[in-house]
């Protein structure tokens, strides 16, 4: 089997697919990651449309430009044991064009007939090639079971130093590679290490639509294609005819366009009608399992089918070490629609078979979905009541506001598992009036069992916090602080979340990590929940209510993980801790992170954070805005918040949004706007704020404090900022409140350097203990002259000056090709070779070659020919071409 006699079949195996020039690089699944690196053997495992082939592509360039040899097999289920030899020798004779290696497996092939012999000598030759090989074997899933138990198996287990293989399979691999595993040799890529990550996701539409996308929309795209990758490329070719991107990606649907057009090809035209039928009559589930599908088809042959189904359709995700299945969002959506098209008896009927299934294995909210669909409303009350109150716990708070609205109201008030969770999940919002009422029986019954009450107080208090009104929540729950501990670890864990929010409120951030650290401990099945989620919060809030940014970022970013996680990303928890957390980036200069953190929030931060989160999130994207250089983005913000304290009636978003522009204009010498946002201000602060009296109005207090002495500095009134600043670094110094000390400080070296004072042992303190607690922004943003005295300062002192982020985050552009053209490393050439092809692809002839290289013509046409052979070519052109196929040829940078 020479070179030049392969089978045209073989031919095609062994060719690389065609790259793509929009394929996006992704560097976390480079070759060379540290996961990935010094492994022999890579399987990726995952339905059609994750972009596996890409990804070997993007290898497969790689490792040609560091020079090792690689050769591409694409396999179908007739590679039994001594065809998958013989494709083996072919992929390996193109890769490294050398036709002795082809002619001496043909040799061996010739005389035997055990494939695991021919297999042996194939290795022996790659062990004689003395060179790195990387051996990418496309479409594993379609070999024979016989072939990947023995010869597959067998190659893996005998792979010398210098191969390292590479598979791609739709399905999990029956490999035994236990002791591969063991060695550290073997990796697995699967599912969710291919979806596309935010900023993944945000490289394709900035290449696509260049500045015409911003992190809310980028976040809203990738959440509704999951970062499917198939899915992503569907819903740009939609977005591509839209002018307006945001209404875009609102109202985006598998209903109409390009993406109904995908899945029509993909699965109507494509799949026999039995498939399809069945497809359609499973899109009623949101989660499939093999025997849920057999009992609701009434057919043993479903689970097969849906074997089958997720090797040749894209739509299917897998769970991890599990039966269970799902359908992608975006394909669900499209078969539900022929769902609803099925007469309503059949409907139900399917509706009611999933309920009783899913009722018998315990799975009872989707139980009782369905027999509400089903019709069946007494059996969908009485599963709810069964798992609601669980569910709150879990911190779904979302979830059960949604039951809330399909039940009736008697039905909520007459099932005491529904009224606790729904008193719960209506508390962490904004409607407090309605959790009051369900609890209210138990508050006024004396014969309640102190358990009973307990939660009812604790419930009332949860309301009062998240009304902003912490001093009624500590008159509610305060006879049950210093009670002995009784009741359910639960229970005694959310008094302990109560007592830590009072004692961060009373400036004892300390205090406050103690009690978090030390809540009682439970057992919870579902990984982080509600109680341990929102004390997550309030730990790491202590830190930055300390103005500890270092510690702040570590925690909120660990406890944010794990909320998203297991929570979800738009939980009333994950919403809470990413607004502190985006504080707290902005704060240490992390500008691009802390938008990506926030990046479609907003809304979810509104129906369900609490309302120092609340107020954080609306200020850090206002800050944020101002770094892009949107001004009236960051001016609308304010207002909203501010429009959101009238409505809720809470102070602390008018006042937040108030001081938060005189701030702003103060910075940009708007006097006149100061004071009249001032007169504001001042005409809607409590008593309460004015005397700094209970919980909240101290806190309050130090942002009225500092709006006077914003106000003060716009007018260049140095004497009256003074007088302004030692009352709020008082407050600031009792309450604890270590962000706002270090910015008095910086403003008061300021005001006394201006008055003809001396500042600088006030601004070197400042600036000290801004580094220590990692608030490089403050040093920045707090006033333009502040920030050159400190450089003038470092300067002077001989230091390095502290850099200056720049104001818009680097967003990451497509590359253009140039004219130029490069030849990859590869062994497969000599160094010679690779100069020559490289003037080749430009169409010089020998003469011109040879001028260029200093070298005769002969010599040109000696390389000439070595190339025509290596790349199996008739002409000049057909070399490059070849050369472009296989990748050793690729435009320059």
């Amino acid at each position: 089997m020479s070179v030049e006699r392969i089978e045209p079949e073989l031919v095609l195996k062994v060719t690389p697919p065609r790259g793509q020039k929009s394929a996006l690089v992704r560097p976390r699944l480079s070759f060379a990651s540290p996961q990935l690196l010094d492994k022999m053997a890579i399987a990726v495992q995952a339905p059609a449309g994750f972009g596996k082939t890409l990804l070997l592509a993007q290898w497969r360039r790689e490792s040609l430009s560091r020079g090792a040899i690689v050769a591409w097999l694409t396999l179908d289920d007739r590679d039994n044991g001594m065809r998958f030899v013989q494709g083996l020798a072919a992929a390996m004779a193109v890769g490294s064009g050398r036709p002795a290696f082809a002619q001496s497996v043909e040799r061996l092939l010739g005389h035997t007939s055990d494939e695991l012999e021919a297999l042996t000598g194939w290795l022996a030759d790659v062990v004689d090639l003395g060179s790195d090989i990387v051996l990418i074997l496309d479409d594993v899933h379609c070999l024979p079971e016989q072939t990947v138990r023995h010869s597959l198996t067998y190659l893996l287990h005998n792979a010398p130093a210098n191969l390292r293989v590479v598979m791609a399979s739709r399905g999990r691999l029956s490999l035994p590679v236990g002791d591969l595993l063991a060695h550290a040799q073997y990796a697995q890529l699967g599912v969710e290490e291919l979806r596309f990550q935010p900023e993944e996701t945000l490289g394709l539409l900035t290449a696509r639509f260049a500045g015409r996308v911003d992190a809310d929309l980028n976040m809203r795209l990738h959440e509704l294609t999951e970062g499917w990758p198939l899915g992503l490329q569907l819903a740009l070719a939609a977005l591509e005819k839209s002018t307006d991107l945001a209404a875009a990606v609102q109202s985006l649907s598998t209903c109409s366009g390009d993406i109904q057009q995908y899945f029509v090809d993909s699965l109507i035209a494509r799949l026999p009608r039995e498939q399809v039928d069945f497809l359609i009559r499973i899109a009623l589930l949101d989660m499939l399992h093999p025997q849920l599908c057999a009992a609701l088809v009434e057919n043993p042959a479903a689970g097969e089918w849906l074997q089958q189904l997720c090797l040749v359709t894209p739509i299917f995700v897998e769970g991890l070490d599990s039966d269970w299945l799902r359908i992608h969002p975006l394909a669900l959506e499209f078969l539900r629609g022929h769902f609803v098209r099925l007469p309503l008896a059949e409907r139900q009927q399917l509706h009611q078979k999933a309920a009783g299934w899913l009722a018998e294995h315990g799975l009872f909210e989707e139980a009782a979905r369905q027999a509400l669909m089903a019709g069946s409303a007494e059996q969908a009350h009485q599963l709810v009541e069964h798992c609601l109150y669980d569910i709150m716990l879990r911190g779904q708070f979302g979830r059960v506001l949604e039951w809330i609205e399909i039940l009736p109201t008697l039905e909520v008030g007459a099932r005491p598992g529904l009224r606790l969770a729904a008193a719960w999940a209506l508390s962490i919002g904004a409607r407090h009036a309605e959790a009051a009422g369900l609890i209210a029986y138990i508050q006024n019954d004396p014969q309640a069992e102190p358990s009973k009450r307990c939660e009812a107080d604790a419930i009332a208090a949860a309301a009062a916090m998240f009304a902003d009104r912490p001093d009624e929540a500590y008159r509610i729950i305060a006879p049950w602080l210093d009670q002995p501990a009784f009741g359910s670890a639960r229970l005694q864990s959310i008094v302990a979340g109560h007592r830590a929010r009072f004692s961060l409120f009373s400036g004892q951030p300390e205090k406050a990590r103690h009690l978090c650290q030390h809540a009682p401990s439970y057992e919870c099945p579902y990984g982080l929940d509600a109680i341990r989620g929102f004390n997550q919060w309030c730990f790491g809030g202590s830190y930055l209510w300390e103005g500890r940014m270092l510690p702040a970022q570590k925690v909120l970013r660990a406890s944010l993980e794990r909320a998203e996680q297991d929570i979800g990303r738009r939980s009333a928890v994950a919403v809470s801790i990413a607004a502190g957390l985006a504080a707290v980036l902005l704060e240490c200069d992390e500008v691009q992170e802390a938008h990506s953190v926030l990046a479609n929030r907003l809304d979810a931060i509104d129906r369900g954070a609490a309302p120092e989160s609340i107020a954080l999130g609306y200020v850090t994207l206002a800050r944020l805005a101002v770094l892009q250089g949107q001004l009236q983005r960051a001016y609308e913000l304010l207002d909203a918040l501010f429009a959101l304290g009238e409505v809720r009636n809470t102070p602390r978003f008018a006042i937040v949004s108030l001081f938060e522009q005189i701030r702003m204009h103060s910075l940009r010498g708007h006097g006149d706007t100061c004071l009249a946002l001032w007169r504001r201000l001042d005409a809607l602060v409590p008593d309460s704020v004015r005397e700094q009296r209970g919980l909240l109005g101290p806190e309050l207090a130090v942002h009225v404090l500092l709006a006077k002495v914003y106000v003060c500095l716009a007018q260049r009134d140095w004497p009256g900022m003074l007088a302004a600043l030692e009352p709020a670094a008082l407050l600031t110094e009792r309450l604890r409140r270590g962000r706002e000390s270090v910015q008095i400080k910086l403003l008061k070296a300021l005001a006394l350097r201006n008055a003809g004072g001396n500042g600088l042992d006030m601004l070197r303190e400042a600036v000290g203990l801004a580094e220590d607690y990692g608030m490089r922004r403050s040093l920045e943003d707090i006033h333009p002259e502040i920030a050159e005295w400190i450089r003038t300062l470092r300067a002077d002192e001989g230091q390095v000056a502290l850099a200056v982020s720049p104001a818009v985050p680097v967003i990451p552009v497509a590359r253009n090709e140039q004219g130029h053209t490069q030849v990859a490393a590869s062994r497969l050439l000599t160094p010679k070779e690779r100069e020559v092809l490289q003037l080749l692809a430009r169409n010089l002839s020998n003469k011109q070659i040879a001028q260029a290289l200093s070298v005769g013509e002969e010599t040109v046409k000696w390389h000439l020919k070595n190339l025509f052979g290596k790349f199996q070519a008739g002409t000049r052109k057909h070399v490059v071409d070849r050369a472009y196929m296989l990748g050793i040829l690729h435009a320059a940078d």
